[in-house]
């Protein structure tokens, strides 16, 4: 099978198709919600995860200030609103009210969690990097939860229907778990 050459700026999509996170985060009286699909595990014990997220966006600035954030993974119910939280400036409104997400306090972070997402961790920034045009954040996960119906035996449960992100505003949605021989 012939190959095409994939625009460098393109690039990332080859490899982007992790699961969709609503990464909240919150200073003082101000929070937010941004989309985010470059998210990575980074370690088991201690638990890290690593962020990345654009320089000029306000989540940036409200990760930089408290120090934590709370990664938020949505079922496929929550598609439109995943896409217009990536697609709308928290600097000039409140997203919880602009897309009709429930904030709920944390047990760790001061970060609010999303009442209807599959599952959350919190996390503390123990370091951040400047990439590029971006701020890496390397987060440890002080707690995590999930739908317990839906996160059976430490994996998902084919029914989470979690969603990944293929680029602009192509998603794709999990359903169907296979097992190596």
């Amino acid at each position: 099978m012939m190959k095409k050459e994939v625009p460098l700026e393109k690039a990332h999509r080859l490899i982007n198709t992790g699961c969709v996170l609503l990464v909240t985060s919150a200073y003082r009286d101000r929070s937010n919600i941004m989309t985010l699909a470059w998210q990575t595990p980074l370690s088991g014990r201690p638990p890290r995860v690593g962020i990345a997220v654009a320089l000029p966006h306000f989540t940036c600035e409200l990760i930089n200030r408290s120090k934590e954030f709370a990664l938020n993974i949505p079922g496929a119910e929550l598609l439109e609103q995943a896409d217009r939280c990536g697609r709308t400036s928290g600097r000039a409104v409140d997203k919880f009210k602009e897309v009709g997400l429930t904030p709920v306090t944390a047990q760790k972070v001061q970060a609010p969690l999303i009442k209807e997402c599959l599952g959350h961790l919190e996390c503390g920034v123990v370091d951040h990097y400047k990439i590029g045009d971006h701020a890496f954040f390397v987060g440890e996960v002080l707690a995590a939860f999930a739908e317990e119906e839906l996160f059976a035996s430490s994996y998902w449960h084919e029914e989470a229907k979690l969603l990944h992100h293929l680029g602009g505003k192509q998603y794709y949605i999990s359903g169907q778990r296979e097992e190596a021989n």
